[in-house]
């Protein structure tokens, strides 16, 4: 039976219950974990309840993430009641992920498939294809980071994947998620509610059966019984469909297996950088691929065609410093941040280092200021002059060659 504590401050007065909460909240781990495991709480203010574990805390805010990995960012001083509800914090169950999908979406003709690390909705009849291609996508995305050294760990809870039938669904699912749409957003993962969501393309599965009777490999246009790669199928339908795709799975993959903390600073060309990075087909493919089929050709073409004729010495420091090149120079940063993490990854000896970089990042207090003075600091810790290694990175991508 697991032992439960509470405390509750209904009976006091409201100053001095606020006073109390924030308290325990800043008490320490003592409050929140039980033998360094993270304790399951239930946090109240005058209008809600939230039920979950404390990720982390300052004396000014928490975060607390539910069973269903949603988060919150509560201010503290605004909270009336804390109490431990168990000693060990467990995720909600992938059933109990697909029924509260169902709840969500059921009423509106779509249904909702698993695998092994994901829970999809879908259209009727479309849900199992996706479901499987999430899937692959998943084992792609892990096989890339063991083959680099990173020690990946396994998801907590299941990933959710949201794929509507028509930009118009997904629209009005912005609206309710938070997120700012415009009619160029194809996708987005979603840090706040760990969730992928997309609109699916007519192209996406263009030529491929998804009957009831299919088995999901058969769905996916694969070999049946087989888990064969998907280069065949990415390389046969909208290519950029099939970016976003990629694109967001490898962040929401990267913020639940260990390479990225879900809170924290992590720089964007860091994030947005192995993003790209994994579009390309021949880097998630199993064995030796052709070096071009290992290139994002659109990024490269950018980074060769226009940013060349912008590109200035100490352009790299820049974007290690601060991330004002994504709001100013949007194509360029992303190409950018592509064939720079192109040259750090396909490198071993400098993929090891880019590794303990990225474990670096994941150990900071998510709730520190990440300065520019501070990640120039971080990044030469581990690589070095930053001078130096522009001058290496600029001659690589010179001699870089598309097939």
């Amino acid at each position: 039976m697991t032992s439960v504590r509470s405390t509750s401050f209904v009976t006091v007065g409201r100053g001095l219950c606020r006073f109390l909460v924030a308290v325990c909240l800043l008490a320490g781990s003592s409050s929140c974990l039980a033998g360094g495991k993270s304790r399951l709480v239930e946090l109240k203010d005058d209008t809600n309840t939230w039920l979950g574990k404390v990720e982390a805390k300052d004396s000014s805010y928490c975060y607390l993430i539910d069973q269903y990995g949603e988060m919150a960012h509560l201010p503290i001083a605004n909270l009336t009641s804390f109490k431990v509800v168990a000693d060990n914090f467990k995720p909600a169950s992938q059933a109990d992920f697909k029924r509260r999908l169902l709840e969500e979406f059921g009423a509106s003709g779509y249904e909702v498939q698993t695998s092994a690390h994901y829970v999809v909705v879908g259209k009727k009849g479309r849900a199992r294809a996706f479901s499987t291609l999430f899937e692959e996508i998943y084992q792609q995305i892990v096989q890339f980071y063991h083959l680099r050294g990173f020690n990946v760990d396994t998801p907590d809870a299941p990933m959710v994947a949201i794929v509507f039938e028509t930009q118009e669904e997904f629209k009005e699912y912005c609206g309710r998620d938070q997120m700012l749409w415009s009619k160029d957003l194809k996708g987005y993962y979603s840090g706040r509610t760990n969730r992928v969501a997309l609109f699916d393309d007519p192209q996406l599965l263009k030529g491929i059966s998804t009957t009831q009777t299919d088995s999901p490999a058969t769905s996916l246009g694969l070999p049946s019984g087989g888990r064969s790669s998907l280069a065949a199928l990415l390389n046969s339908v909208a290519g950029e469909t099939v970016n976003t795709i990629v694109h967001e799975t490898t962040h929401q993959v990267g913020f639940n297996i260990g390479v990225h903390p879900r809170l924290g600073q992590t720089p964007t060309w860091v994030l947005e950088g192995l993003a790209t990075v994994l579009e390309a087909p021949g880097i998630r493919v199993k064995g030796k691929s052709k070096d071009g089929a290992r290139i994002n050709e659109g990024r490269h073409d950018w980074f060769e065609t226009e940013y060349s004729q912008r590109r200035q010495p100490g352009d790299l420091a820049k974007l290690i410093a601060s991330d004002e090149m994504f709001k100013n120079q949007t194509f360029d940063a992303y190409s950018f941040s592509w064939a720079f993490s192109y040259f750090l990854t396909e490198n071993p000896a400098r993929a090891r280092l880019f590794t303990r970089y990225l474990k670096k990042l994941s150990e900071r207090d998510p709730m520190e200021n990440y300065t520019a003075e501070q990640r120039l600091k971080d990044f030469q810790s581990v690589f070095g002059d930053i001078a130096k290694m522009e001058v290496e990175f600029t001659r690589a991508m010179d001699r870089l060659e598309v097939d």
